[in-house]
């Protein structure tokens, strides 16, 4: 028998109790939420449950706030033994489809729960952390999914002639606490001459990065300095395909490569630039850099800030003077590597 999502209403008492008592066996993450919580989130249209044979199977029980334009997801609950049959994310996916108005979904998670794979692999971005309430003081993080409504920002152009992604170890070389080796080439992005040519922006990658660094104090620090970079938010389907796209042409270009949950971030940076619709990423990296000289043509220049995309619709210069596709004496060079999204 199919699992179908039903809006749970107030009179679906039945539903209600189960949907109580599913929760009631995790108590232990979810947390104690009484029945007159889950009867008034029927009331509100915040209780969507995945029923198979008059059973539940999972719930998300949710609020619709009336001051603020935000879902704020307080349970995602699915039976253990149920677990691997793509429930969640059909939760997730009916509540995006019943509140489309809405501009997304925020949600907590104690940060000890290590559900952060979950939480990336439903959509939902890194949204900063807050200290929990609990006696033991637990921080929970802020879970972001976008539901892809423009605001001030999305289409406002930027004077520079062109924007460039960063990945978190270029990242950490211009705004992290400590000095990392080799630190200067990536500064070289912000020297005074580059400052009407280039903007750095982020894609969501880099916050799932900053949200996995272990000391805190580095963790909170970086996460400030995200503002001070574009914010992009491509199409999560088109990425998925994009990074299945650059995975397969890598691993064909180079068998020996370990295909690991490294590999996919590395290339979820090329993927999301691509989606972004820029064309350069900016980065240290040899494993990149080595994929991109085989897979993409691009051609290694030993010791130099990479950017990976096509620069030559740009004519970005690498100093003053210094056509595109050259390097100046920081050791910045543009290189072409053909991530456009879709061709």
């Amino acid at each position: 028998m199919a699992i179908k999502l039903v809006s749970v209403s107030p009179a679906q008492d039945e539903l209600i109790d189960k949907a109580i008592a599913l929760g009631d066996r995790y108590t232990k993450t979810l947390g104690l939420l009484t029945p007159p919580a889950y009867r008034k989130a029927a009331e509100d249209g915040g209780l969507l449950a995945a029923v198979e044979a008059d059973e539940v199977l999972g719930y998300a029980l949710f609020g619709l706030p009336k001051r603020s334009a935000r879902i704020r997801l307080a349970h995602l609950c699915v039976a253990e033994e149920q677990r691997g049959r793509g429930i969640a994310r059909r939760l997730v996916e009916g509540v995006k489809e019943r509140y489309p108005q809405r501009l997304g979904i925020k949600a907590k998670c104690r940060r000890d729960y290590n559900l952060s794979g979950m939480w990336r692999s439903l959509g939902f971005v890194p949204d900063g952390e807050v200290r929990g309430r609990g006696r033991d003081g637990e921080i929970l993080d802020g879970w972001w999914l976008d539901l892809g409504h423009p605001d001030l920002f999305t289409e406002m152009e930027s004077d520079a002639l062109l924007v460039v992604t960063v990945d978190h170890g270029v990242f950490a070389d211009l705004r992290g606490l400590a000095d990392t080796a080799d630190a200067e080439e990536s500064r070289a992005l912000e020297a005074g001459w580059m400052a009407d040519l280039v903007e750095l922006a982020y894609t969501p990658q880099l916050g799932h990065e900053i949200r996995d660094l272990s000391d805190a104090a580095e963790r909170q620090h970086q996460r400030a300095a995200l503002t001070g970079l574009r914010k992009l938010s491509p199409d999560l389907a088109a990425v998925e395909e994009r990074s299945r796209e650059l995975l397969q042409a890598a691993t064909q270009a180079l068998p020996d490569l370990t295909v690991d949950a490294a590999l996919r971030f590395r290339l979820r940076y090329v993927a999301e630039t691509s989606c972004a619709g820029l064309q350069v990423l900016a980065t240290r990296d040899p494993l990149l850099s080595r994929m991109a000289d085989v897979a993409w043509g691009g051609r290694p220049r030993p010791g130099c800030l990479t950017f990976y995309g096509d620069a030559a619709r740009g004519r970005v210069a690498a100093g003053p003077g210094v056509p595109a596709g050259r390097s100046d004496g920081d050791g910045v060079s543009v290189r072409r590597g053909g991530t456009r999204c879709g061709g």
